[in-house]
């Protein structure tokens, strides 16, 4: 099955799509748009609409860089993400960075404190 995009990278919106295969929703890429309202809100809708049909998701974030604005933007799909899984939807979110990227490192474990999610912070091997 062909992976379903929700977001096309660019090079400065993070690509958005899943992969029904492996069934993982990943989100990767730079994420420094001019409206980052704009490029959240197709996963949203996509959250939306999968989770009426599905009861889990896989998730994989790997970001090289994320503004303050897309930063506002990713937390409120997380919010959402803890929204559902207090209604019993099982997630599972991995947040993957570099090395030597210590910014998203600790962006990543702002993320997983203050969402509440179970997020697995782990290194990117290439």
């Amino acid at each position: 099955m062909e992976k379903k995009i929700i977001l096309e990278k660019s090079q400065k919106c993070p690509g958005m799509y899943y992969d029904p295969e492996d069934e993982v929703l990943i989100i990767e890429g730079r994420s420094i748009p001019e409206n980052p309202e704009s490029v959240y809100k197709p996963v949203k809708d996509w959250l939306s609409g999968y989770f009426a049909e599905n009861d889990r998701l896989n998730m994989k974030i790997v970001l090289e860089y994320i503004n303050s604005g897309s930063s506002k933007h990713l937390m409120e799909v997380l919010k959402m993400l803890r929204a559902y899984q207090a209604n019993g939807k099982k997630l599972r979110i991995r947040w993957l960075y570099e090395e030597d990227d210590e910014s998203i490192l600790e962006l990543g474990e702002h993320f997983r404190d203050t969402s509440g999610l179970p997020i697995e912070i782990e290194m990117l091997i290439e």
